[in-house]
This record gives C-alpha cells, structure tokens and sequence, in this order.
C-alpha cells in the first residue's frame, strides 16, 4: 500500500512540475529505495518536495493511512505543506479532467 501512495504522490508532484514549471531545467528523478516503473523527469524545487515526501510517507507513524489533511499528526513542516498543498489542489484537478478517479479517491475521499 505504501509504495502505491508513493507512486501516486511522485505522479501528482509529476503533473504540476511538467505544467507550472515548464521554463526549468528538469532531471530524472530518483529515490534511493524505490523502483520506479515510469521514469520522471522533474525541476529541483519538485525533486526536493518528492523526497521530503517520500520520507514523511514512509515515516508515518499511523498504520492505516489518512489523508493528510484529516489527520491529526502534521508531519510536513509549514512551507513543505503549504507547497503539497498546491500540487494536490492543480494535479488533482488534472487527473479529474482526464479521468483519473482512482488517483484522487484515496487523496480526496478516505
């Protein structure tokens, strides 16, 4: 379950680099401990929020995941989750407009 959270989360932070910072220069992504099926190409500031991410997902101390904004632990420092924030907000608009439903029920509606 966990690394289907992180996928989504990389997918999400995806779509808003490729559409909100199209002037900068972009790099393939990696994460020390995860495979990634799709390879993505995103600028610094994104890389940085997917790994500070990452981590807090994998640091979550609660065994069955909330959405983040219902849970009572905040674990993202105040300018990382303003800046997640606004990747969910763009990206999930994104994947409602083509269809991607399935993304957004465990973000939006757990």
């Amino acid at each position: 379950m966990m690394k289907k959270d992180i996928f989504i989360l990389i997918q999400f932070i995806h779509v808003y680099c490729r559409y909100k910072h199209i002037e900068r220069e972009k790099t393939d992504f990696s994460y020390h401990s995860l495979e990634m099926k799709k390879q993505v190409r995103l600028c610094e500031e994104c890389s940085d929020l997917a790994v500070y991410s990452i981590n807090r997902r994998i640091r979550c101390p609660m065994a069955v995941k909330p959405a983040c904004k219902k849970c009572s632990i905040k674990c993202y420092a105040q300018e990382y989750r303003e800046k997640i924030k606004k990747v969910m907000k763009f990206s999930g608009m994104y994947f409602i407009r083509r269809g991607r439903i399935d993304y957004l029920f465990k973000y939006f509606f757990r």
